[in-house]
């Protein structure tokens, strides 16, 4: 089947089992710190990607709710075949993956209209495990992504509780900008909402980078496939990572087949009745080059004290 008629399979199945509308469907669910649902007016991107021989797809639900910028430029982009055949170049197990870059080196890449993207954050839309987001260059936003593979739980309260217990211990020691640094996080760790905590401690993710970059996507399917990228072989070879002596290089070519977009049809109430009972009843263009800014997510930090500590 192919992946927009399972969306409209998707949507039939949607309105026979809980008989609703499409306008009522997303609208306390607009983000991905909440239960992650599917349903009519959803727009959804599949992502087909080729690791060796190998070829596999995720799937992710896009918000355009909260990220409207970044969705319209990712669909655009996908649309216009612009990641037909563009690499993941950097695959850092625990941290996340990136791809899109124009010359599939981490260089290089464009908006779809050509024009600036603002960064699009939300405190609800974080950095967890499966979270799609943008990759930023001194340019800003462009073509680049990543996808958050750290499944690892946090903790975000016991993080907060050893980190102020070390403060108090150690304050006398410490020099006055480490002490605002551990403060200024400690801070962000209190400020946490407590269905966040709960996330990042079922689910994992990059809670490092959260409020920094856009997340317009989470990933719903395909996790398993996600894994398996993140294992591949890694070496030296790209310039931000060398530099902090972290090898991300996959050994292997990882090609982006395709990216497409889909959005699951909405239904008039009238048609989502007529949807029911029928369902009871039983039956017999690519971008111009741009630029050789290399576009980053900052190199993991799973080293401070506090996320060690967590860990």
């Amino acid at each position: 089947m192919r992946f927009k008629s399972l969306c409209k399979a998707a949507a039939a199945v949607t309105l026979a089992a809980a008989m609703i509308t499409a306008s009522g469907c997303n609208n306390e669910k607009n983000d991905n710190t909440a239960e992650i649902t599917v349903g009519p007016g959803d727009t959804l991107a599949e992502m087909t990607i080729q690791i060796g021989e190998e070829t596999g797809k995720i799937r992710f639900k896009l918000f355009p709710e909260v990220a409207p910028k970044g969705v319209d430029n990712f669909v655009k982009l996908a649309q216009s075949g612009y990641y037909d055949g563009k690499t993941i170049h950097r695959v850092i197990k625990d941290f996340m993956i990136q791809g899109g870059s124009l010359r599939g080196n981490g260089t290089g890449g464009t908006t779809a209209d050509k024009t600036e993207i603002p960064r699009e954050t939300n405190n609800r839309m974080r950095a967890y495990y499966g979270a799609l987001g943008y990759a930023e260059g001194s340019d800003g936003i462009n073509s680049q992504f990543f996808i958050v593979n750290n499944k690892t739980p946090f903790d975000i309260a016991k993080t907060a509780a050893n980190i102020s217990s070390d403060l108090e211990e150690y304050k006398d020691r410490l020099k006055e900008e480490d002490k605002k640094t551990y403060t200024d996080y400690l801070s962000k760790l209190n400020s946490v909402p407590d269905d966040v905590k709960a996330k990042y401690l079922s689910s994992g993710g990059a809670f490092s980078i959260d409020g920094k970059y856009t997340i317009f996507g989470q990933a719903i399917e395909g996790l398993d496939f996600l894994d398996k990228i993140s294992t591949v072989e890694v070496s030296s070879g790209n310039s931000i990572d060398d530099e902090a002596g972290i090898a991300s290089k996959p050994a292997v070519s990882i090609i982006i087949k395709k990216i497409e977009i889909a959005t699951i049809p909405t239904i008039t109430e009238t048609e989502a009745t007529t949807t029911t009972r029928k369902s009871i009843r039983p039956s017999a263009t690519t971008p111009a080059p741009s630029d050789t800014t290399t576009a980053e997510t900052p190199a993991p930090d799973n080293t401070t004290a506090a996320e060690t500590t967590a860990q």
